[in-house]
């Protein structure tokens, strides 16, 4: 008698049917998985702002009120660029050894040991390479100009944080495009119902949350609150003074330095608490 070895393994039909399954069940699972590290990153960088606002307030209450300063060593000239925290390539910005580069906003902080943690300073849902703690870890110790990053990228010699820090006082002397003139300076005369910080605020592209172009900012009030705002009319916000969309303008890039201002105080004006 002739015994026919039994076939124990797949059709193709068998096999097709198996891999159907599963990238029906990938479909279905994989933007809820996306979705919830989505959640948590934007949980994170909540709680990281909401770190900064305690150590802002340690900071004022050493300081007379006072905020971590923006100014270069002439106590005169801002540094506009409000995710910057030191830069290398303006001696108005180094300390008076020419050399060194002077703490700026949130270094004041990290410097005066409010913060240890300097990675902090950085949302995780950050996508461009210059808002990313991982661009300035080397060399160390944080805050060494040249960073890898700056000599590789053929960019500033700035050390940048992933946030945006824009202070706004209570009654500011606003100028003609409506931002105003001077920032907080003591947190004391901080208004109540602006963000002082939010996510970094570069373009629509690189906002740090963001989902099917449905874009959202954590913001940092002066009472210590962080909220979320998703409200898309906050991404379309147009300037009532001087009629910018100013997402827009963000968008195309090339502006003048003086834009950042009405950017920031135009979004930030926007959000509410």
């Amino acid at each position: 008698m002739i015994y026919k070895k039994k076939n124990t393994g797949f059709t193709l039909i068998e096999l097709l049917v198996v891999i159907a399954i599963i990238a029906l069940l990938l479909s279905v699972l994989l933007p809820g998985l996306r979705r919830a590290k989505d959640y948590a990153k934007r949980v994170i960088c909540a709680g990281r702002l909401g770190q900064i606002g305690g150590a802002m307030k340690m900071y004022a209450q050493a300081h007379d009120e006072f905020l971590p300063s923006d100014m270069g060593n002439d106590n005169k000239t801002r540094e506009k660029h409000s995710y910057v925290v030191y830069r290398k390539d303006d001696a108005v910005f180094l300390k008076a050894d020419g050399v060194t580069p002077l703490p700026l906003r949130f270094a004041r902080l990290y410097e005066a040991g409010y913060m240890d943690v300097p990675e902090i300073f950085y949302c995780p849902g950050n996508s461009l390479p210059q808002y990313k703690y991982e661009s300035y870890i080397n060399p160390e110790p944080r805050g060494t100009l040249n960073q890898a990053y700056n000599i590789e990228a053929n960019t500033n010699p700035w050390v940048r944080i992933g946030y945006t820090y824009y202070p706004n006082e209570i009654r500011p002397k606003l100028l003609a495009d409506g931002a105003p003139e001077e920032l907080g300076m003591k947190y004391t005369n901080l208004n109540p119902n602006l963000p002082q910080t939010t996510d970094v605020i570069h373009n629509r592209n690189s906002t740090s949350h963001q989902s099917n172009k449905i874009y959202g900012l954590n913001a940092l009030f002066s009472d210590g609150h962080v909220t979320y705002c998703n409200d898309q009319a906050v991404f379309n916000v147009v300037n009532p003074v001087t009629g910018t969309n100013i997402w827009n303008t963000l968008d195309a890039g090339g502006f003048a330095m003086r834009f950042y201002d009405e950017a920031y105080h135009t979004v930030f004006r926007a959000i509410k608490p």
